[in-house]
Protein backbone atom coordinates (compact mmCIF):
# COMPACT_ATOMS: atom_id res chain seq x y z
CA UNK A 1 0.00 0.00 0.00
CA UNK A 2 1.30 3.47 -0.91
CA UNK A 3 2.96 5.48 1.82
CA UNK A 4 1.74 8.89 2.89
CA UNK A 5 -1.94 7.97 2.81
CA UNK A 6 -4.09 8.77 5.82
CA UNK A 7 -6.00 6.01 7.63
CA UNK A 8 -9.23 7.34 6.12
CA UNK A 9 -7.78 7.17 2.58
CA UNK A 10 -6.43 3.65 3.17
CA UNK A 11 -9.82 2.49 4.42
CA UNK A 12 -11.54 4.00 1.37
CA UNK A 13 -9.27 1.92 -0.88
CA UNK A 14 -9.75 -1.22 1.21
CA UNK A 15 -13.54 -0.71 1.31
CA UNK A 16 -13.70 -1.66 -2.39
CA UNK A 17 -12.49 -5.12 -1.30
CA UNK A 18 -14.81 -5.22 1.76
CA UNK A 19 -11.83 -4.84 4.07
CA UNK A 20 -10.78 -2.36 6.75
CA UNK A 21 -7.73 -1.51 8.86
CA UNK A 22 -7.87 -2.78 12.42
CA UNK A 23 -5.61 -1.37 15.14
CA UNK A 24 -4.96 -3.02 18.47
CA UNK A 25 -2.42 -2.83 21.25
CA UNK A 26 -0.29 -5.52 22.87
CA UNK A 27 1.03 -4.80 26.35
CA UNK A 28 3.97 -6.99 27.40
CA UNK A 29 5.72 -7.05 30.77
CA UNK A 30 9.44 -6.89 29.92
CA UNK A 31 12.48 -7.76 32.02
CA UNK A 32 15.41 -5.56 30.93
CA UNK A 33 18.94 -6.13 32.15
CA UNK A 34 20.46 -3.52 34.46
CA UNK A 35 22.18 -1.88 31.48
CA UNK A 36 18.94 -1.83 29.46
CA UNK A 37 17.02 -0.46 32.45
CA UNK A 38 19.49 2.42 32.77
CA UNK A 39 19.15 3.19 29.04
CA UNK A 40 15.33 3.15 29.34
CA UNK A 41 15.57 5.70 32.16
CA UNK A 42 17.92 7.88 30.09
CA UNK A 43 15.61 7.72 27.06
CA UNK A 44 12.58 8.69 29.15
CA UNK A 45 14.51 11.65 30.55
CA UNK A 46 15.80 12.77 27.14
CA UNK A 47 12.33 12.51 25.57
CA UNK A 48 10.93 14.67 28.38
CA UNK A 49 13.81 17.17 27.97
CA UNK A 50 13.24 17.54 24.21
CA UNK A 51 9.49 17.94 24.76
CA UNK A 52 10.11 20.80 27.19
CA UNK A 53 12.83 22.45 25.07
CA UNK A 54 10.60 22.38 21.99
CA UNK A 55 7.66 23.89 23.90
CA UNK A 56 9.92 26.65 25.25
CA UNK A 57 11.53 27.41 21.87
CA UNK A 58 8.17 27.33 20.10
CA UNK A 59 6.69 29.87 22.52
CA UNK A 60 9.80 32.06 22.23
CA UNK A 61 9.76 31.84 18.41
CA UNK A 62 6.08 32.84 18.28
CA UNK A 63 6.66 35.88 20.52
CA UNK A 64 9.54 37.05 18.30
CA UNK A 65 8.11 36.33 14.84
CA UNK A 66 4.38 35.71 15.27
CA UNK A 67 4.84 32.40 13.44
CA UNK A 68 4.77 28.76 14.53
CA UNK A 69 8.05 26.85 14.81
CA UNK A 70 7.50 23.59 12.91
CA UNK A 71 8.98 20.25 13.94
CA UNK A 72 11.10 20.14 10.77
CA UNK A 73 12.60 23.57 11.45
CA UNK A 74 13.30 22.70 15.09
CA UNK A 75 15.08 19.46 14.15
CA UNK A 76 17.17 21.14 11.48
CA UNK A 77 18.07 24.34 13.33
CA UNK A 78 18.16 23.21 16.95
CA UNK A 79 18.03 19.46 17.62
CA UNK A 80 20.73 18.30 15.18
CA UNK A 81 23.24 21.05 16.17
CA UNK A 82 22.39 20.43 19.84
CA UNK A 83 23.60 16.82 19.60
CA UNK A 84 27.04 18.06 18.48
CA UNK A 85 27.56 20.20 21.57
CA UNK A 86 29.32 18.97 24.69
CA UNK A 87 26.38 19.95 26.89
CA UNK A 88 23.83 17.80 25.01
CA UNK A 89 26.14 15.13 23.57
CA UNK A 90 24.26 12.51 25.69
CA UNK A 91 21.29 12.80 23.29
CA UNK A 92 23.24 10.60 20.88
CA UNK A 93 23.12 7.71 23.35
CA UNK A 94 19.34 7.28 23.14
CA UNK A 95 16.90 6.28 20.41
CA UNK A 96 16.48 9.16 17.93
CA UNK A 97 12.92 8.06 17.11
CA UNK A 98 11.95 8.57 20.76
CA UNK A 99 13.09 12.21 20.50
CA UNK A 100 11.16 12.70 17.24
CA UNK A 101 8.02 11.16 18.76
CA UNK A 102 8.34 13.54 21.72
CA UNK A 103 8.34 16.51 19.32
CA UNK A 104 5.25 15.11 17.59
CA UNK A 105 3.44 14.76 20.94
CA UNK A 106 4.16 18.41 21.72
CA UNK A 107 2.93 19.47 18.29
CA UNK A 108 -0.20 17.34 18.71
CA UNK A 109 -0.84 18.95 22.13
CA UNK A 110 -0.87 22.37 20.40
CA UNK A 111 -3.24 21.11 17.69
CA UNK A 112 -5.63 19.75 20.32
CA UNK A 113 -5.47 23.05 22.22
CA UNK A 114 -6.44 25.06 19.13
CA UNK A 115 -9.31 22.63 18.45
CA UNK A 116 -10.55 23.14 22.01
CA UNK A 117 -9.88 19.53 23.02
CA UNK A 118 -7.47 20.24 25.88
CA UNK A 119 -5.75 23.00 27.83
CA UNK A 120 -2.63 24.83 26.72
CA UNK A 121 0.41 22.46 26.66
CA UNK A 122 2.41 22.42 29.88
CA UNK A 123 6.00 21.48 30.59
CA UNK A 124 6.54 17.91 31.80
CA UNK A 125 7.74 17.48 35.37
CA UNK A 126 10.32 14.85 36.26
CA UNK A 127 8.28 13.85 39.29
CA UNK A 128 4.70 14.02 37.96
CA UNK A 129 4.91 13.04 34.30
CA UNK A 130 4.34 9.44 33.25
CA UNK A 131 7.64 7.59 32.86
CA UNK A 132 7.38 6.53 29.24
CA UNK A 133 8.68 7.13 25.73
CA UNK A 134 7.47 6.12 22.27
CA UNK A 135 9.55 4.87 19.37
CA UNK A 136 8.63 4.15 15.74
CA UNK A 137 8.91 1.06 13.56
CA UNK A 138 11.33 1.20 10.64
CA UNK A 139 13.48 -1.47 8.96
CA UNK A 140 12.35 -4.19 11.41
CA UNK A 141 13.79 -2.34 14.41
CA UNK A 142 10.77 -3.53 16.47
CA UNK A 143 9.74 -7.19 16.40
CA UNK A 144 8.79 -10.17 18.54
CA UNK A 145 10.82 -13.34 18.23
CA UNK A 146 11.59 -16.40 20.36
CA UNK A 147 10.29 -14.99 23.63
CA UNK A 148 12.08 -11.65 23.19
CA UNK A 149 10.95 -8.26 21.95
CA UNK A 150 13.46 -6.28 19.90
CA UNK A 151 13.55 -2.50 20.46
CA UNK A 152 15.79 0.25 19.02
CA UNK A 153 19.04 0.80 20.97
CA UNK A 154 17.91 -1.71 23.61
CA UNK A 155 18.18 -4.85 21.51
CA UNK A 156 16.44 -8.03 22.66
CA UNK A 157 14.50 -7.93 25.94
CA UNK A 158 12.82 -10.92 27.55
CA UNK A 159 9.07 -10.64 28.27
CA UNK A 160 6.44 -12.60 30.20
CA UNK A 161 4.78 -15.36 28.19
CA UNK A 162 1.26 -15.16 29.62
CA UNK A 163 -1.50 -17.58 28.58
CA UNK A 164 -3.89 -14.65 28.32
CA UNK A 165 -2.04 -12.90 25.46
CA UNK A 166 -4.43 -14.48 22.93
CA UNK A 167 -4.66 -14.54 19.13
CA UNK A 168 -3.47 -10.96 18.64
CA UNK A 169 -0.12 -11.82 20.23
CA UNK A 170 0.30 -14.97 18.12
CA UNK A 171 -0.39 -12.99 14.93
CA UNK A 172 2.25 -10.40 15.90
CA UNK A 173 4.66 -13.17 16.90
CA UNK A 174 4.31 -14.79 13.45
CA UNK A 175 4.71 -11.46 11.65
CA UNK A 176 1.13 -11.49 10.36
CA UNK A 177 0.48 -7.93 11.55
CA UNK A 178 2.43 -4.71 11.09
CA UNK A 179 3.87 -3.04 14.19
CA UNK A 180 3.47 0.76 13.96
CA UNK A 181 5.15 1.92 17.15
CA UNK A 182 6.14 0.88 20.65
CA UNK A 183 5.73 2.70 23.96
CA UNK A 184 8.14 1.68 26.72
CA UNK A 185 7.01 2.60 30.22
CA UNK A 186 8.00 2.14 33.84
CA UNK A 187 5.32 1.79 36.51
CA UNK A 188 5.99 0.96 40.16
CA UNK A 189 9.44 -0.39 39.31
CA UNK A 190 8.08 -2.66 36.55
CA UNK A 191 8.75 -2.21 32.83
CA UNK A 192 6.22 -2.64 30.02
CA UNK A 193 6.16 -2.25 26.28
CA UNK A 194 2.92 -1.44 24.46
CA UNK A 195 2.96 -2.31 20.76
CA UNK A 196 0.51 -0.66 18.37
CA UNK A 197 -0.28 -3.18 15.61
CA UNK A 198 -2.08 -2.78 12.29
CA UNK A 199 -3.82 -5.49 10.31
CA UNK A 200 -6.26 -5.73 7.43
CA UNK A 201 -9.47 -7.58 8.29
CA UNK A 202 -12.79 -8.21 6.48
CA UNK A 203 -15.49 -5.64 7.25
CA UNK A 204 -17.97 -7.11 9.71
CA UNK A 205 -21.40 -6.50 8.23
CA UNK A 206 -23.84 -5.16 10.83
CA UNK A 207 -26.54 -7.61 11.85
CA UNK A 208 -29.82 -6.34 10.40
CA UNK A 209 -32.91 -5.84 12.62
CA UNK A 210 -34.65 -8.78 10.91
CA UNK A 211 -31.78 -11.13 11.79
CA UNK A 212 -31.63 -10.25 15.48
CA UNK A 213 -32.73 -13.10 17.73
CA UNK A 214 -34.83 -11.81 20.70
CA UNK A 215 -33.11 -14.15 23.19
CA UNK A 216 -29.75 -12.63 22.18
CA UNK A 217 -30.79 -9.11 23.16
CA UNK A 218 -29.94 -8.15 26.74
CA UNK A 219 -30.50 -5.13 28.94
CA UNK A 220 -27.89 -4.24 31.56
CA UNK A 221 -28.55 -2.19 34.67
CA UNK A 222 -25.21 -1.06 36.14
CA UNK A 223 -25.02 -0.58 39.88
CA UNK A 224 -22.85 -0.44 42.98
CA UNK A 225 -24.17 -3.31 45.09
CA UNK A 226 -24.18 -5.57 42.03
CA UNK A 227 -21.88 -4.49 39.21
CA UNK A 228 -24.44 -5.48 36.58
CA UNK A 229 -27.95 -6.93 36.49
CA UNK A 230 -28.57 -8.59 33.14
CA UNK A 231 -31.88 -9.61 31.55
CA UNK A 232 -32.68 -11.23 28.20
CA UNK A 233 -36.44 -11.05 28.83
CA UNK A 234 -36.79 -14.53 30.32
CA UNK A 235 -33.65 -15.07 32.42
CA UNK A 236 -31.90 -12.70 34.79
CA UNK A 237 -28.33 -12.65 36.10
CA UNK A 238 -26.63 -10.56 38.76
CA UNK A 239 -22.87 -9.99 38.52
CA UNK A 240 -21.50 -9.08 41.97
CA UNK A 241 -19.39 -5.94 42.32
CA UNK A 242 -15.80 -7.17 42.94
CA UNK A 243 -14.88 -3.99 44.92
CA UNK A 244 -11.16 -4.36 44.28
CA UNK A 245 -10.21 -1.02 45.84
CA UNK A 246 -12.20 -1.74 48.99
CA UNK A 247 -10.48 -5.13 49.37
CA UNK A 248 -7.05 -3.50 49.08
CA UNK A 249 -7.94 -0.44 51.20
CA UNK A 250 -6.29 -1.71 54.39
CA UNK A 251 -3.03 -2.58 52.60
CA UNK A 252 -3.06 0.80 50.84
CA UNK A 253 -3.71 2.67 54.09
CA UNK A 254 -0.86 0.82 55.80
CA UNK A 255 1.50 1.49 52.87
CA UNK A 256 0.61 5.19 52.78
CA UNK A 257 1.11 5.51 56.56
CA UNK A 258 4.56 3.97 56.24
CA UNK A 259 5.36 6.28 53.30
CA UNK A 260 4.33 9.37 55.28
CA UNK A 261 6.86 8.52 58.00
CA UNK A 262 9.84 8.18 55.64
CA UNK A 263 12.26 11.01 54.95
CA UNK A 264 11.39 12.39 51.53
CA UNK A 265 13.99 11.47 48.92
CA UNK A 266 15.62 8.72 51.01
CA UNK A 267 16.06 5.12 49.80
CA UNK A 268 13.39 3.91 52.22
CA UNK A 269 11.03 6.62 50.94
CA UNK A 270 11.56 5.42 47.35
CA UNK A 271 10.95 1.78 48.40
CA UNK A 272 7.76 2.68 50.26
CA UNK A 273 6.56 4.82 47.33
CA UNK A 274 7.07 1.91 44.90
CA UNK A 275 5.18 -0.40 47.26
CA UNK A 276 2.13 1.91 47.27
CA UNK A 277 2.38 2.34 43.49
CA UNK A 278 2.44 -1.45 43.02
CA UNK A 279 -0.73 -1.80 45.10
CA UNK A 280 -2.53 0.81 42.98
CA UNK A 281 -1.28 -0.91 39.81
CA UNK A 282 -2.58 -4.26 41.11
CA UNK A 283 -6.06 -2.81 41.68
CA UNK A 284 -6.02 -1.24 38.21
CA UNK A 285 -5.00 -4.56 36.60
CA UNK A 286 -7.79 -6.38 38.45
CA UNK A 287 -10.38 -3.89 37.17
CA UNK A 288 -9.14 -4.18 33.58
CA UNK A 289 -9.11 -7.98 33.67
CA UNK A 290 -12.64 -8.12 35.14
CA UNK A 291 -14.02 -5.68 32.52
CA UNK A 292 -12.36 -7.58 29.66
CA UNK A 293 -13.58 -11.00 30.78
CA UNK A 294 -17.18 -9.96 31.43
CA UNK A 295 -17.46 -7.88 28.23
CA UNK A 296 -15.96 -10.71 26.16
CA UNK A 297 -18.47 -13.23 27.54
CA UNK A 298 -21.46 -10.97 26.96
CA UNK A 299 -20.39 -10.10 23.40
CA UNK A 300 -19.86 -13.78 22.55
CA UNK A 301 -23.32 -14.72 23.84
CA UNK A 302 -25.40 -11.81 22.46
CA UNK A 303 -26.13 -9.74 19.35
CA UNK A 304 -27.48 -6.55 20.96
CA UNK A 305 -26.54 -5.09 24.34
CA UNK A 306 -28.56 -2.23 25.79
CA UNK A 307 -27.28 0.06 28.56
CA UNK A 308 -28.16 3.43 30.04
CA UNK A 309 -26.23 6.53 28.90
CA UNK A 310 -24.94 7.32 32.40
CA UNK A 311 -23.60 10.76 33.35
CA UNK A 312 -20.64 9.30 35.25
CA UNK A 313 -18.77 12.64 35.48
CA UNK A 314 -21.76 14.15 37.20
CA UNK A 315 -22.29 11.16 39.46
CA UNK A 316 -18.76 11.22 40.90
CA UNK A 317 -19.46 14.74 42.21
CA UNK A 318 -21.51 13.05 44.94
CA UNK A 319 -18.92 12.95 47.75
CA UNK A 320 -20.63 9.97 49.40
CA UNK A 321 -20.51 7.77 46.27
CA UNK A 322 -17.52 9.15 44.35
CA UNK A 323 -15.03 6.53 45.56
CA UNK A 324 -17.39 3.60 44.94
CA UNK A 325 -18.34 4.87 41.46
CA UNK A 326 -14.68 5.42 40.51
CA UNK A 327 -13.78 1.93 41.76
CA UNK A 328 -16.54 0.13 39.88
CA UNK A 329 -15.26 1.20 36.40
CA UNK A 330 -18.47 1.54 34.39
CA UNK A 331 -16.90 3.74 31.68
CA UNK A 332 -14.17 1.21 30.92
CA UNK A 333 -16.66 -1.66 30.79
CA UNK A 334 -18.97 0.17 28.35
CA UNK A 335 -15.99 1.16 26.17
CA UNK A 336 -14.87 -2.49 26.00
CA UNK A 337 -18.39 -3.59 25.09
CA UNK A 338 -18.59 -0.95 22.37
CA UNK A 339 -15.43 -1.82 20.43
CA UNK A 340 -15.91 -5.60 20.76
CA UNK A 341 -19.48 -5.44 19.49
CA UNK A 342 -18.50 -3.08 16.67
CA UNK A 343 -15.79 -5.45 15.40
CA UNK A 344 -18.33 -8.28 15.08
CA UNK A 345 -21.12 -6.23 13.48
CA UNK A 346 -23.18 -6.37 16.66
CA UNK A 347 -24.90 -3.44 18.37
CA UNK A 348 -24.57 -1.40 21.55
CA UNK A 349 -27.62 0.76 22.25
CA UNK A 350 -27.54 3.52 24.85
CA UNK A 351 -30.93 4.66 26.08
CA UNK A 352 -31.69 8.11 27.50
CA UNK A 353 -30.24 8.58 31.00
CA UNK A 354 -33.55 10.17 32.08
CA UNK A 355 -35.56 7.05 31.21
CA UNK A 356 -37.25 5.89 34.46
CA UNK A 357 -35.96 2.31 34.29
CA UNK A 358 -36.24 1.67 38.05
CA UNK A 359 -39.59 3.37 38.62
CA UNK A 360 -41.61 1.73 35.82
CA UNK A 361 -43.28 -1.62 36.48
CA UNK A 362 -41.97 -4.02 33.82
CA UNK A 363 -45.33 -5.86 33.87
CA UNK A 364 -47.83 -3.03 33.41
CA UNK A 365 -45.69 0.14 32.90
CA UNK A 366 -47.20 1.84 35.97
CA UNK A 367 -44.77 4.49 37.29
CA UNK A 368 -43.90 4.47 40.99
CA UNK A 369 -43.05 8.12 41.62
CA UNK A 370 -42.56 7.52 45.36
CA UNK A 371 -39.72 4.98 44.95
CA UNK A 372 -36.62 5.87 46.95
CA UNK A 373 -33.00 4.81 46.40
CA UNK A 374 -32.99 2.68 49.58
CA UNK A 375 -35.93 0.52 48.41
CA UNK A 376 -34.47 -2.56 46.72
CA UNK A 377 -37.83 -4.27 46.27
CA UNK A 378 -41.33 -2.85 45.74
CA UNK A 379 -44.87 -3.95 44.92
CA UNK A 380 -46.68 -2.37 41.96
CA UNK A 381 -49.84 -0.61 43.19
CA UNK A 382 -51.55 -1.25 39.84
CA UNK A 383 -50.95 -4.95 39.09
CA UNK A 384 -49.58 -6.18 42.44
CA UNK A 385 -46.36 -7.61 40.99
CA UNK A 386 -43.46 -7.85 43.44
CA UNK A 387 -40.38 -6.38 41.76
CA UNK A 388 -36.65 -6.52 42.43
CA UNK A 389 -35.43 -2.98 41.73
CA UNK A 390 -32.37 -3.96 39.64
CA UNK A 391 -33.97 -6.83 37.71
CA UNK A 392 -36.96 -4.62 36.94
CA UNK A 393 -34.60 -1.89 35.67
CA UNK A 394 -32.68 -4.30 33.41
CA UNK A 395 -35.95 -5.60 31.90
CA UNK A 396 -37.17 -2.02 31.27
CA UNK A 397 -33.81 -1.07 29.72
CA UNK A 398 -34.07 -4.07 27.39
CA UNK A 399 -37.65 -3.19 26.41
CA UNK A 400 -36.71 0.44 25.71
CA UNK A 401 -33.76 -0.71 23.58
CA UNK A 402 -36.06 -3.03 21.60
CA UNK A 403 -38.34 -0.04 20.94
CA UNK A 404 -35.32 1.82 19.54
CA UNK A 405 -34.67 -1.17 17.25
CA UNK A 406 -38.29 -1.13 16.13
CA UNK A 407 -39.06 -4.46 17.79
CA UNK A 408 -41.41 -5.41 20.61
CA UNK A 409 -40.46 -7.16 23.82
Amino acid sequence: MARGLTIKEKNEILATEDKILNYYGLVLRIHPTEEQSILIGKTIGCARLIYNLYLSKRQEHYKETGKTLSIGSYKKNYLVPMKQTKQYHFLKEVDKFALEASLEFADDAYDRFFKGQNKFPRFKSKHRAKKAYTTKFTNNNIEIKNGFVKLPKLGLIKFNRSKTLGDNFHKANKGQTRIIKATVSETAGKHYVSLLCEEIIPIAKPIGPSNIEPDKVIGIDLGLKDFATISNGTENEKVPNPKYLEKSARKLAKGQRQLSKKQQGSKNFIKAKKKVARLHQHVKNQRIDFAHQLSRRLVNENQVIIVEDLNIKGMVKNKHLARAISDVGWSRFIAYLNYKLEREGKHLIKIDRWFASSRLCSSCNEKNIMLTLSEREWVCSSCGTRLDRDINASVNIRNEGLNCLGQTA
